[in-house]
């Protein structure tokens, strides 16, 4: 059976996400491409300091579906939606990746979750990396690779 953790992937954005918005993620970065923030909005009848967060259409276009032919990316765009902040704090029980074998699809050209961010989440997790040459949507623009690590996968856990 092949699980992705999506829980601790989220945590990973988030904790990063809120640590860049504080001005405290990795003092490195000042050598580092600028990468985008959350636009955090105020919902109505929120629990007391819950938020949406989301990416503006134009960090939607050039960053998160960065590699996606501008058409697509414009058609996709209206599908997303925002996340509460509460959602990603709620804890969501063991993850998945501490009992069965995991695989991570690394985009060495994300502009949402740096590369490094990335392979501190899938180390940790002890999953099997493969990176490719792609930005966050590596499953639109690089369905074969996304397919063969698939794959592999499932046979591995045959």
């Amino acid at each position: 059976m092949l699980v992705v953790a999506l829980s601790t992937l989220l945590a990973g954005i988030l904790a990063l996400g809120a640590a860049t918005l504080a001005g405290t993620a990795h003092a490195s970065r000042a050598t580092e491409p600028s990468y985008p923030k959350p636009t955090i909005v105020p919902y109505p009848g929120a629990p007391a300091g819950d938020v949406d967060l989301y990416l503006k259409h134009d960090t939607f276009l050039t960053s998160f579906a960065s590699g996606v032919p501008r058409r697509q990316a414009e058609n996709l765009y209206p599908s997303q939606r925002p996340l509460t902040l509460s959602a990603g704090f709620t804890p969501s029980g063991p993850p998945a990746w501490a009992t069965i074998p995991s695989w991570y699809v690394l985009g060495t050209k994300d502009l949402i979750i740096t590369p490094d961010a990335q392979n501190f989440m899938a180390t940790r997790a002890h999953s099997t990396i493969t990176r490719i040459p792609t930005g966050h949507l590596g499953l639109i623009t690089d369905p074969d690779a996304i397919t063969k690590v698939i794959k592999t996968a499932v046979r591995a856990t045959r």
